[in-house]
C-alpha cells in the first residue's frame, strides 16, 4: 500500500542520488501513475523520479529536466515492452498533454503541461 496513492509511495519517487533526500513529487504525476497502473493492470516499477541536478547531470539528463521539477518519471512494467507501456500512457489525460519518451528499456512520462513526443 502506498502513502501517496493506493499503489504508490513517497519513497518510490525519491531521488537515487543518495545524499540530498529530494522526494517533492507533482501530484499530477502520481495521479497518472495510478491511472495508468489501473489501466495496465500490472505493478509499475520507478526507474528514476525526483533528481536533484547534480543527479540529473550525473545520468545524462537535460540541463531542464521535468526530473528536476517533480514533474517526470522513467518507468517500466515487468514482462511489457516499453513501447506498448507508451501506448498506454497515451490514453491517460495528464500524459497526452505531456511528455511520453519511448527508449529501449523504459518509458518516460511526464506532466510537463504541453504535449512533447520523441524516441530515445
Amino acid at each position: 500500500m502506498g502513502d501517496l496513492t493506493k499503489d504508490f509511495s513517497r519513497d518510490e519517487f525519491k531521488c537515487k542520488c543518495g545524499k540530498c533526500g529530494g522526494n517533492y513529487v507533482d501530484i499530477r504525476l502520481v495521479k497518472g501513475l495510478q491511472a495508468l497502473r489501473d489501466l495496465i493492470g500490472m505493478p509499475i516499477i520507478i526507474n528514476s523520479a525526483v533528481r536533484c541536478p547534480e543527479y540529473n547531470k550525473k545520468v545524462g539528463g537535460v540541463k531542464d529536466s521535468q526530473h528536476i521539477k517533480g514533474r517526470a518519471a522513467d518507468i517500466r512494467v515487468k514482462g511489457m515492452d516499453p513501447g506498448k507501456v507508451a501506448d498506454f500512457a497515451e490514453q491517460i489525460d495528464v500524459f497526452k498533454n505531456g511528455g511520453i519518451g519511448r527508449y529501449p528499456t523504459f518509458t518516460h512520462v511526464d506532466v510537463r503541461g504541453y504535449r512533447a513526443r520523441w524516441n530515445g
